[in-house]
């Protein structure tokens, strides 16, 4: 079995061009600082999401620069991510930022490439089609409920904790079919260290400290040892059994592609903790959020309770297609992932020249496309930094154009989960509106921490109060 941290680059992915390190020979790239001092790094590295917000107010839709000697291309308008991730997606694999997340997450769904990407894709499609995430809205319910009723008015707590041990309890029950407490404490805190490592290093030449003796790198490879440790152990138990059972390990084990062939126990290791990742951390991190940005709003809190009785009525299950028509409910979702994108940034890599958005982009040169940076374009989204879910009730969605909004990436690479997410997090908000909820103690909002998931600050000090 190959580890994740120590695997190869797959024979069956694409070969990667070499790096750009000069604009000799280069024609019609974007304008952008040309300053290859450390300094440009450390201001990349010290908040990469200002730092691409502030390239896209002062260049426009595209700009280019140089980090640890290479080239970068961010590009921001809506035609060039459609064009990174639908029209050209072939002229592209995963970035930097991925390629570190790779030592984590091995050859799961959010880091393959193709073919391993489609073949997995559709194998693990069933397990989220519309008539079985209805079986997952019950227990998500029945969760959220049990959790809630832990709660006392008055009580402090870290909403961020909260929201935590919520979404992994219910990825858990629904990927394992079981109670894996004993493993929380322990994942929650290597995901941390592995999201903040992931970042922090994701710059050309940084993984050649993966192996040099200092604590902060070990940390990297030791959190990524005990999750693949814990993704072995569960599957072996399962397997041991006898039985691989209905949950969506079970459906993992049992999948075929159309060759009839089985995910390898590495495929099935590595997917697992890309589930436990986009259902348990992601979630996590835009309910917080979520939250934060409805503190003073007891508005929308009563709005979004009302909506809990017609949407998700207490005297029947929840139903899917029901739970995510709830329009208040809908829009502050939409409003949260725009400002706080649990997946803010997509790093690619040009394989070969292509134009995006007609702009020439060299083989082996970075492209940049942040959900972060594009969700504040004032074209679409006047006071981009305001909290305005109203902006949403009149289906603003359906009026913007293609790639203006992507939290969840658009094409093949779009979020398998997108729906059992939004679901998950619309189950929540809307029990909480109708029981008792964490109420942030500051009344200021939290300073972000963008590491590979986009993070709130101190885990958002908050008192339990009644809805």
């Amino acid at each position: 079995m190959a580890r994740p941290f120590a695997a190869e680059r797959p024979v069956e992915y694409p070969a990667t061009p070499a790096p750009i390190r000069s604009l000799r020979g280069l024609a019609g790239l974007p304008p952008g600082p040309r300053d290859r001092s450390p300094l440009l790094t450390l201001r990349f590295i010290a908040n990469t999401p200002k730092f691409l917000l502030e390239l896209f107010r002062h260049y426009g839709d595209a700009s280019s620069f140089f980090l640890g000697g290479e080239l970068f291309v961010a590009v921001f308008s809506p035609e060039a991510v459609v064009d990174v991730t639908v029209k050209k997606q072939h002229s592209f694999v995963k970035g930097v930022g991925f390629e570190r997340m790779h030592k984590v997450l091995g050859r799961g769904l959010l880091t393959s490439e193709e073919p391993v990407h489609m073949r997995h894709r559709r194998m693990m499609q069933p397990p989220f089609h519309h008539q079985q995430l209805d079986e997952y809205a019950r227990v998500m319910h029945a969760l959220v409920g049990a959790h809630l009723e832990g709660w006392r008015e008055g009580q402090q707590v870290s909403a961020s904790d909260e929201m935590m041990r919520l979404t992994f309890a219910i990825v858990a029950r629904l990927l394992f079919s079981t109670d894996i407490d004993r493993y929380a404490e322990g994942v929650q805190h290597h995901m941390g260290v592995a999201i903040d490592r992931i970042e922090r290093t994701m710059l050309p030449g940084l993984d050649r400290f993966d192996k040099a003796p200092v604590r902060y790198f070990q940390k990297f490879r030791e959190s990524s040892e005990y999750l693949a440790d814990v993704a072995e152990d569960i599957i072996n138990t399962r397997v041991a059994s006898g039985t691989h059972g209905t949950d969506l390990l079970g459906l993992l084990l049992d999948a075929r592609d159309d060759e009839n062939q089985a995910l390898s126990h590495d495929d099935v290791r590595d997917e697992t903790l890309t589930l436990i990742l986009s259902g348990h951390e992601t979630t996590a991190n835009v309910m917080t959020w979520a939250l934060a940005y409805l503190r003073d709003r007891d508005d929308l809190w009563a709005r979004v309770a009302e909506e809990a009785d017609t949407f998700m009525p207490s005297d029947r299950p929840p139903e899917l297609r029901q739970v995510l028509q709830a329009p208040m409910t809908k829009a502050i979702f939409a409003e949260a992932l725009r400002l706080a994108p649990p997946v803010w940034v997509s790093p690619r890599r040009a394989l070969e020249d292509v134009e995006v958005a007609g702009i020439p982009i060299p083989g082996g040169a970075h492209v940049i496309i942040s959900q972060y940076a594009s969700h504040r374009n004032t074209a679409f989204f006047p006071d981009p930094e305001e909290f305005r879910p109203e902006r949403w009730v009149d289906d603003l969605e359906s009026r913007l154009p293609r790639g203006a909004y992507f939290p969840f990436l658009a094409g093949t690479r779009k979020c398998l989960g997108d729906q059992f997410a939004l679901l998950e997090a619309h189950i929540i908000l809307m029990e909480m509106s109708r029981r008792r909820r964490p109420r942030p103690l500051s009344d200021s909002l939290p300073r972000p921490e963008p590491r590979a998931t986009y993070r709130p600050k101190g885990g958002v000090p908050s008192v339990i109060v009644a809805s």
